[in-house]
């Protein structure tokens, strides 16, 4: 990506200011030592907030939020963004796990065809497999078992929870259940 050309597009493109930000976009006309330790500060902890680079910088956050919107700082901010991306550090792990995993495995086959050695070649294909996902599942997979209890419902007392749940007029309750069920 040219990111020249990225930072003169984003320069010549003029979006409409913020409500209330009408001057702010020419609030400063060229970015100063401060405004890039700003900058600094923003790339090194994006979720600060303007209030704390007022507070660290002296200024009111009304103009922190001036300088913040202005033309100059906003290129300079995608600038100073665009330097820091780096290859090596944009690449995800996942890719990087894939190149290495990749040069590995030139490196096993490499080994396998020119010494022929069966043991090599058996475990260089048991874990190519595995790591595939081929081959019998693992006998430890966890199961999850959710146990459901009813309580009771809140009893006025103690004296009337015991009279409802004692082993005597759970019997009777049971006997009478029955019956309607028979009955009815």
């Amino acid at each position: 990506m040219n990111f020249d050309a990225a930072t003169a597009a984003f320069l010549g493109a003029k979006s409409p200011p913020l409500v209330g930000t009408d001057s702010a976009a020419g609030a400063i006309a060229r970015v100063k030592y401060s405004h890039d330790a700003m900058i600094d500060l923003m790339i090194e902890n994006p979720a600060i907030s303007q209030g704390e680079l007022a507070s660290r910088f002296g200024y009111t956050q009304a103009w922190v939020s001036r300088i913040c919107n202005s033309d100059a700082f906003l290129a300079r901010l995608a600038q100073r963004k665009a330097d820091l991306v780096d290859p090596t550090i944009a690449a995800s792990l996942e890719e990087k796990l894939r190149a290495l995993a990749s040069a590995s495995l030139d490196v096993v086959l490499e080994k396998v065809v020119t010494t022929k050695n069966p043991d090599l070649a058996l475990n260089a294909a048991k874990l190519s497999t595995t790591a595939l996902g081929f081959g019998a599942r693992q006998a430890n997979v966890a199961i999850q078992q959710n146990f459901v209890v009813p309580l009771p419902a809140k009893a006025e007392s103690a004296a009337s929870w015991g009279a409802a749940y004692a082993p005597k007029a759970l019997a009777d309750r049971v006997v009478e259940a029955e019956s309607r069920i028979i009955e009815g």
